[in-house]
């Protein structure tokens, strides 16, 4: 910053050289001269001290900018990080092809005549029956079991399920039960009329699996021989898609063929003596 000093410089000079010429000016003037020339040096004084003053806060202002574009870089060097890793992570789950491997291992082993009946069915149902021959289990597609949102069992899938109990039913399996297990994929029951009978993803597993179960039932399969369960989406068997659009294996309902005491209870012929209780 410039100051102009040359002001109170040639007030002075003017002063000395009005004396100098014969006295002309009076003590008067030359003090009101003299005045402003003080004045004049205490405005260049202020003004210099300014001037110091905005040039450090200038200085702190340019060291603070620095310091701040330190933190954007390094801001941004953690964005690319973690973009590389989302990157990593999207190409692991684009190899993976939908691979969340099950390990389960077989409940029992099933008799080879068994075995084979079932895996007919499934052939004679290809589009909505798979059955797994290493784990003695059926499952049912349940976007071809079921509309979206219902738990009425299609047609089809009835007609597949009464052939299913008149394997179960036969002498070789007849010692057999069935659990029947609903699943779901994880996006929320939606539509209000829907929610209404199915809450929650809980509610249309559980609900699904007592629908199976009711055919089974109505086909002539024992009660006793049949449970029901629901894991709503919480047991998936392929990644759910990030969009709206879920995955249809999840959407699933499985049967599994169990041998007597696998059932979560206890045989009653069993239990030994029931413990008196106080009146």
């Amino acid at each position: 910053m410039k100051l102009n000093v040359a002001a109170p410089l040639a007030i002075t000079v003017l002063a000395g050289m009005l004396f100098s010429v014969g006295g002309c000016v009076s003590k008067a003037e030359y003090d009101k001269l003299n005045a402003m020339n003080r004045r004049a040096n205490e405005l260049r004084a202020e003004a210099e001290a300014k001037a110091k003053q905005l040039e450090a806060e200038n200085q702190s202002l340019q060291e603070a900018m620095a310091q701040r574009d330190q933190e954007l870089a390094a801001l941004q060097k953690q964005v690319d990080l973690l973009e590389q890793a989302r990157a990593d992570l999207q190409k692991a789950l684009a190899d993976a092809k939908g691979g969340i491997v099950v390990r389960a291992e077989p409940l029992t082993a099933l008799p080879e005549d068994l075995n084979q009946e079932l895996i007919d069915l499934a052939k004679q149902y290809g589009d909505l029956i798979e059955y797994y021959p290493e784990l003695g289990m059926v499952k049912l597609k349940s976007d071809l079991t079921f509309a979206k949102g219902s738990d009425e069992v299609s047609a089809q899938a009835k007609e597949a399920l009464a052939k299913f109990v008149d394997i179960i039913n036969s002498a070789t399996a007849r010692r057999f039960n069935v659990y029947v297990a609903g699943h779901t994929d994880n996006i929320p029951i939606q539509k209000p009329d829907t929610r209404q009978r199915h809450p929650t993803n809980w509610y249309l597993s559980v609900h699904r699996a007592v629908a199976v179960q009711e055919v089974l039932a109505d086909e002539g399969l024992a009660p006793e021989r049949i449970a029901a369960m629901g894991f709503s989406e919480y047991h998936p068997i392929a990644p759910n898609a990030s969009s709206k659009g879920g995955n249809s294996a999840n959407r699933r309902v499985e049967l599994w063929i169990v041998p007597p005491g696998r059932f979560l209870t206890v045989d009653r012929g069993s239990a030994g003596p029931a413990v008196p209780t106080e009146k």
